[in-house]
């Protein structure tokens, strides 16, 4: 037989025994829990952003809105069209600008190069071409700005087609052609 003793408990150390099920269990269950947690929080964040996307759609399909949003579109076209329309104007000016051989530096040079006896009475300009009219006192005064006409850096040529002796004065028209310019379209 064996002996009773009130005090093995105490004397006995005693072995935690640990079940490897029970942790895979509490594992599994876990991963469960996390992975339902995940789609739950998915779920509302869609829920959240439908909602978003429902109310901007409202908005966007509100008839002021579209109206509104069709008129922008329209300036802004008209805005594009306008830009081009000025772009165009500016490189057409600065080509003008190139291109135009009369200006006040040589109306300058032409008024420094008259004699004192000799007045302007028109001046027409077509292109390159100028034509000269005026009257002079005497016949030298028209040869001395005819030549000094020569003299001027854009003059090519200059030709008197014309002298008349009216009640002792001397009228004449004189041709003048100036050197072609190249106009280069594709400067900025």
């Amino acid at each position: 037989m064996r002996d009773l003793n009130f005090f093995e408990p105490y004397i006995e150390k005693r072995e935690l025994k640990f079940d490897k099920t029970i942790l895979l269990y509490m594992l599994l269950a876990l991963a469960i829990a996390g992975v339902a947690g995940l789609g739950i929080y998915n779920q509302l964040r869609i829920n959240a952003l439908n909602a978003q996307a429902e109310s901007l759609r409202l908005v966007a399909e509100e008839p002021k809105t579209v109206e509104k949003y069709n008129e922008i579109k329209e300036l802004e076209n008209e805005m594009a069209v306008f830009k081009e329309e000025v772009d165009k104007i500016i490189k057409v000016d600065k080509s003008i600008a190139e291109a135009d051989i009369i200006n006040v530096d040589l109306l300058t040079k032409i008024k420094s190069k008259m004699p004192e006896d000799l007045f302007l009475t028109n001046l027409n300009v077509d292109g390159r071409n100028m034509q000269i009219s005026g009257v002079a006192k005497d016949s030298n005064s028209i040869a001395e700005f005819s030549k000094g006409l020569k003299l001027i850096e854009d003059v090519e040529s200059v030709f008197i087609s014309n002298i008349n002796n009216v009640d002792g004065n001397y009228s004449f028209v004189l041709n003048t052609i100036f050197k072609d310019v190249s106009i280069d379209e594709q400067k900025p």
